[in-house]
């Protein structure tokens, strides 16, 4: 019991919010859907981390007597990265299961599927996974004035910034070459990316492209590297982003190599090997063997889960902490209706310290659905096949969690 001792006790710290310590059998349970592809091409460390997170969540919150006194029930779902699946298994698990509300959603495709269905049926969806900035643009506010879409993870109109801060910045690297997949995923942060290039003036020498689940970029490589790039900034899942780095090791191109915080996940690391070594990524958490909380968090994830490593950290967390907001939404709203815990969701008074990857107060507005500002994003990079703090600094201040801007003002 001592590696629950963190979570365990930090839930009976929501504010001024007491979870009852006893739940009442004969109460119906709280049923909330969870969906992620957990065995999509080139996704399933999104998905298994989605499921893994939000089990911690449940396991956590039950144990110390569920929501209001009702126990809350996972209907999982795995959408195998497949957007009609995904929007068809979110209707089913609103109409059938009932469910109060929904988190996960690994890809943008399927976002944007699912994101009509959550639209249409009023139920509030809480992505962690998913990160095209085409997701909010399209089913947040403004875009929609009665938007049910929420987010833990960082929009892709954040990372490419935080990315070429880095790249252009601090290390002073201009040269770029840019390649990504040719899913949603993938040409949104190809439109994000060059975007932020266009902002500063600066053209890439070379931009490439691939499929999902290609396995030998050498073609693609080869032409960056007669662009004479500096740099290679990558926009892809984190299994063909090791195609990449294993593409350009196999002409023996060695170059800086800097991506999306899917290069944060364990397939990147494992399938690139040696050749991973250096890259960077823009990232919301690190796994941290030196902050209480995510050690405590981790422990907790891999016993439960029954794994040795987190697949995918930051979903993880993302997908915790969303979990945690809602619980926060049902106890202020005093409700399980879910338009009352949409409202909720948009007006959180309550201030949280028992969530992992930040601390939130007014996460959420009528206006800004996006849990994650510019700020609490800072680069990772592998070494030794973990990723860690890039940065000195960073790592100095992960005791610290991030919080987003404008939330310590709106204490005031």
């Amino acid at each position: 019991m001592q590696q629950r001792k963190f979570l365990a006790t930090t839930i009976l710290c929501l504010g001024s919010v007491v979870f009852s310590l006893n739940a009442d059998a004969d109460l119906p349970p709280i049923k909330i859907g969870v969906i992620g592809p957990v065995t999509g091409k080139s996704s399933e460390a999104l998905g298994q981390s989605i499921i893994g997170g939000a089990r911690v969540f449940v396991a956590d919150t039950n144990q110390m007597g569920g929501i209001m006194g009702r126990r809350v029930e996972l209907v999982e779902r795995d959408d195998v990265a497949k957007p009609e699946l995904g929007a068809a298994l979110v209707k089913e698990m609103i109409e059938k299961d009932g469910v109060s509300a929904v988190v996960g959603v690994g890809n943008t495709g399927v976002a944007m599927e699912v994101g009509k269905v959550i639209q249409q049926l009023h139920v509030p969806l809480i992505v962690t996974g998913a990160t095209g900035a085409a997701v909010t643009k399209t089913y947040g506010p403004p875009a929609v004035a009665d938007s049910y879409v929420f987010r833990t993870s960082a929009s892709d109109a954040l990372q490419p910034i935080v990315i070429l801060n880095d790249v252009i910045d601090r290390r002073k690297l201009t040269r770029i070459a840019f390649i990504h997949d040719e899913s949603p995923y993938g040409m949104f942060g190809k439109q994000s990316v060059l975007g932020e290039l266009e902002r500063r003036n600066i053209k890439p020498v070379d931009v490439e492209s691939y499929k999902v689940g290609d396995i030998d970029m050498t073609a693609q490589m080869q032409k960056i590297r007669e662009s004479g790039a500096q740099v290679v900034v990558i926009y892809g899942l984190g299994a063909d982003c090791a195609a990449v780095a294993k593409s350009a090791e196999k002409i023996h191109y060695k170059v800086p190599m800097v991506g999306s915080w899917n290069m944060s996940h364990q397939p990147f690391s494992d399938l690139a090997g040696d050749a991973a070594e250096g890259a960077r990524m823009s990232v919301t958490y690190i796994d941290d063997e030196f902050n209480p909380t995510s050690v405590e968090f981790g422990i907790a994830y891999r016993k439960l889960n029954n794994v040795e490593r987190i697949p995918s950290p930051a979903t993880a967390a993302q997908t915790y902490d969303a979990l945690r907001l809602i619980a926060l939404a049902m106890h202020q709203a005093n409700s399980t209706d879910p338009v009352q815990v949409k409202h909720a969701l948009e007006n959180l008074r309550q201030h949280t310290s028992s969530t992992v990857m930040s601390r939130y107060y007014l996460p959420f507005s009528t206006w800004d659905h996006e849990a994650v500002s510019l700020n609490m994003l800072f680069m990772g990079e592998v070494r030794k096949g973990r990723v860690v703090y890039a940065y000195k600094e960073d790592a100095d201040n992960g005791m610290i969690k991030r919080v987003k801007k404008g939330q310590a003002e709106a204490k005031m």
